[in-house]
């Protein structure tokens, strides 16, 4: 059977508007526009996005059939999106749709509903405004509950076609549906399926196809059509509120750069592989590019998550060692939907059994951070590094034991640069970084010197365990020994194949997941507790524990980045699946 971790997030996003947001359009029998058109052309301009496939009714019995969507319905992560606020207004949304059209938009209706070649236009987030249309034979069409149903609609024309129109409630929602020839339409507005009717009869250029931020990622792309493709129109969809709000990853800043985006995913038994193309605002915009293989060469195989990143800034270096290496302890999380609390109390000057401080001296002021990063700063900003992999794993190396009392993440930083490395300067940058933290005036502070099959490097005495090595023109810095050697043997297997690209990242599911599941309770600090009742399960030991088992079948992913000029950015998402 074919794996369907990106199908079903893809497909999900359409079904999820169509079948629980739910609103429809049908048409009465008319001549059917030829085949091979797009049905971009028959979409009116204005949209923030488009979904698009060649079958749409196939992926939709895919998914259907699949063990991720029966483990997905059984999992907490399903659990947890069925208590949360989107899942609400997009109930909300159904039970308005079945008050309008005399019937419930459930899974038996979409799947009448789904033709082959589709299209999904959205025109309003908050409103949940679209336009749906799909190739179906007239004669599958009027099997549709809504074609039954047309005595209760009002019938209109848009030229020589009919379609039919039912508003209700306060405030009102519309409910059109219509069928021209072999195509079935569907839309939450009536003006959207009568302008669509009317470029089928009378093809014009104002139309989706035509519209300057599609036609230009649809000009982007490198290939042909893949199994489902996703058109963003980012100028408008960024700045909305509800996007804001809902979109989980919480990058706007990033987002702002781009007008528009497309998204192609090809479909394969071992693969699916998701080509991107995304349009800056400011074609003029420097893309910074660098051959990755010296750095990638030191990534182990099967294990672990990594991101390499071409021509790092000083800061985005500082926050990795800093994030991987230097702190190690449990980031502050504050949800930024929730504003600070405001602290009014009133301070008190003294304490008056307070004896041993004098009041007349200076207190101790505590350099900040930065001073203690000031040599790691200067060293990296005179090397000017070329490139950086940062690679995590929560597997135990086989040089350790696989139980312990401690669940350590082993982690790495591995930088290039043409102008090569001093080892004495990494030793006085990290050691000044790491003794404010640690130790008073560097005290026990000592490097000691390493050997092992022609690979040399230094580890940091004391608890908190830090090796390093310098191997030509490359700076390896490690959580630990088994760790360094790990990378260590990798690189000298490596192929000596030029790798040019922005960022190339991935990780390996199957690897990790077993780790993962381990951590997470660690992470909630929910132990072998169990939440029941209805309540919201624990963010990482059942939520997001879950969904990793719903796609177990999932092997790894890798993301490839990487600039085609002309403030063009193309990014390919690989995700492998278990045979």
């Amino acid at each position: 059977m074919m794996k369907r971790f990106y199908f079903a997030l893809a497909t999900m996003l359409l079904l999820g508007v169509l079948g629980v947001c739910g609103a429809a359009v049908y048409t009465a029998l008319q001549s059917s526009p030829p085949v091979n058109l797009s049905l971009a052309s028959f979409a009116p301009q204005g949209a923030l996005l488009s979904i698009e496939s060649p079958d749409f009714k196939a992926l939709l019995k895919s998914w259907s059939s699949s063990q991720e969507e029966q483990r997905w319905l059984k999992s907490d992560n399903y659990a947890s999106f069925s208590h949360s606020r989107l899942f609400s207004r997009l109930g909300e949304a159904q039970d308005q749709f079945a008050a309008t059209a005399g019937f419930p938009p459930d899974a038996q209706f979409l799947q009448q509903a789904a033709g082959g070649q589709s299209l999904f236009a959205w025109y309003d987030i908050g409103n949940l405004e679209f336009l749906y249309i799909t190739r179906m034979p007239s004669g599958e069409a009027a099997k549709t509950p809504l074609l039954q149903m047309r005595d209760k609609f009002e019938e209109r024309k848009a030229g020589d076609a009919s379609f039919f129109v039912r508003t209700e409630g306060d405030p009102a929602h519309t409910v059109a549906f219509a069928v021209h020839g072999d195509y079935l339409l569907l839309a939450t507005r009536e003006d959207l399926i009568a302008n669509a009717l009317q470029l089928m009869q009378q093809p014009v250029d104002a139309t989706l196809l035509h519209e300057r931020w599609y036609a230009e990622a649809i000009a982007a792309a490198k290939e042909q059509p893949g199994n489902l493709r996703m058109a963003l129109n980012m100028a408008k969809i960024v700045p909305s509120p509800y996007f804001r709000s809902y979109w989980i990853q919480q990058n706007i800043t990033e987002l702002k750069q781009y007008s528009s985006a497309l998204s192609d995913l090809y479909l394969t038994p071992e693969s699916f592989r998701e080509e991107r193309v995304l349009i800056a605002s400011n074609p003029d915009k420097e893309a910074t590019s660098a051959d990755l293989a010296p750095v990638l060469g030191y990534l182990p195989q099967n294990i672990g998550v990594y991101r390499a990143q071409a021509q790092p800034t000083t800061a985005s270096i500082l926050h990795q060692f800093e994030d991987k290496l230097l702190s190690r302890n449990t980031s502050a999380y504050r949800d930024t939907h929730i504003a600070p609390v405001a602290d009014l109390s009133t301070p008190i000057a003294g304490d008056t059994s307070n004896f041993e401080e004098r009041i007349d001296e200076t207190s101790v002021v505590v350099q900040p951070r930065a001073a203690s990063l000031s040599q790691l700063q200067d060293l990296l900003i005179a090397a000017h590094p070329e490139a950086m992999l940062v690679f995590s794993s929560a597997n135990q190396p086989k040089t350790q034991a696989n139980e312990t009392a401690f669940f350590p993440i082993h982690t790495a930083v591995v930088l290039s640069s043409s102008a090569g490395w001093n080892q004495a300067a990494w030793q006085q940058a990290l050691s000044a970084a790491l003794a404010p933290r640690l130790t008073i005036g560097k005290a026990g502070l000592a490097w000691q010197e390493h050997h092992h099959d022609n690979v040399s490097w230094v580890e940091l005495s004391g608890i908190h365990g830090l090796v390093l090595a310098i191997q030509g023109n490359v700076c390896v810095v490690a959580s630990d020994e088994a760790t360094l050697l790990l990378l260590f043997e990798a690189s000298h297997h490596a192929a000596s194949t030029p790798k040019p690209a922005k960022i190339i990242a991935g990780f390996d599911h199957r690897s990790e997941r077993e780790s993962f599941v381990r951590l997470t309770p660690l992470l909630d600090g929910s132990g072998s507790s169990q939440s029941g009742g209805g309540d919201t399960p624990p963010f990482f030991s059942r939520n997001m524990a879950s969904l990793s088992s719903t796609f177990q079948d999932l092997d790894a992913e890798t993301f490839t980045e990487s600039p085609m000029g002309s403030g063009t950015t193309h990014q390919t998402v690989l995700y492998q699946w278990r045979h």
